[in-house]
């Protein structure tokens, strides 16, 4: 299963040296689930600095550990989103649309 991850920097406050560190680490947190596969993606918005992922896993309970995982976690305000194959979600539609009158 596919999952937007969002993660929104929050009012916690991080003492600059904590931030070095714990930014350090995310980055070769990330780079470690996108080279696994784990992550398929990973953007910043440049303007707010929040990112988000598309995230591969077997389970809700997956992502929560993988979320709880992340260094910065406790840092972040978090969205997460089950995706669904665009492909599969436009023809489900078609056949809505169809069974309405279309």
């Amino acid at each position: 299963m596919k999952y937007m991850i969002m993660g929104a920097r929050n009012l916690v406050p991080m003492e600059p040296a904590m931030g070095v560190a714990l930014f350090q680490a995310a980055k070769q947190w990330m780079e470690a689930r996108l080279a696994d596969g784990t992550h398929d993606l990973h953007y910043v918005d440049i303007e707010t600095g929040a990112g988000f992922t598309i995230t591969n896993a077997n389970s809700h309970e997956e992502v929560m550990d993988g979320i709880y995982d992340y260094p910065p976690y406790p840092f972040f305000d978090w969205e997460v989103t089950p995706l669904c194959d665009w492909s599969h979600a436009y023809d489900k539609t078609i056949e809505l649309f169809q069974k309405l009158g279309g």
